[in-house]
């Protein structure tokens, strides 16, 4: 089970008009799940919220605020160990959420999926047995009928429990 946060950067265009950056972050809880040494299954909730973009040109991009299921399939393989350092692994995932969020200052709600693909370095500290510390870059595409294209990438922190005796 584990707990992280993501600060994002969205690129979006639509309506008729050019691509313009909005900022934003997140917060998910996760629900590990191993499949084998090197695969697991996560499953999230996540809350987000994206800002609106500037004005410049004269328009701009609302922002929103929402909540979104995931899953991700992850796969990674060790490239460092210490005995007293711990254990580091580096992979990547793909997934899919599907996102509910509404535009601020409004009561309109809006449905898209959301493909994902994710980078990341785990560290396993071998003073913390059961815990992994994971930095990550995840991209994701909203499929979003309102726009031409909607793309975000960003940084990710979390943390993770592993209950149990095994690794």
């Amino acid at each position: 089970m584990g707990l992280g946060g993501t600060g994002t950067v969205t690129m979006s265009a639509g309506q008729g008009f050019g691509p313009k950056l909005q900022y934003g972050g997140g917060f998910a809880i996760d629900f590990v799940f191993p499949l084998d040494k090197w695969t697991r299954l996560v499953t999230s909730i996540e809350g987000f919220t994206v800002a609106p973009s500037d004005i410049s040109g004269g328009f701009l991009y609302r922002g929103y605020s929402g909540a979104a299921l995931s899953m991700m399939l992850q796969a990674g393989a060790v490239f460092a160990f210490s005995p007293s350092l711990g254990l580091m692994r580096v992979g990547g995932g793909l997934g899919v959420a599907a996102a509910l969020p509404s535009y601020w200052y409004t009561t309109l709600a809006f449905f898209y999926l959301e493909p994902r693909a994710q980078a990341f370095l785990d560290w396993e500290p071998a003073g913390l047995p059961h815990f992994d510390f994971q930095l990550s870059v995840p991209v994701a595409l909203q499929l979003r009928g309102d726009m031409s294209y909607s793309v975000s990438t960003g940084i990710g922190l979390g943390v993770l429990y592993r209950f149990g005796n095994d690794k």
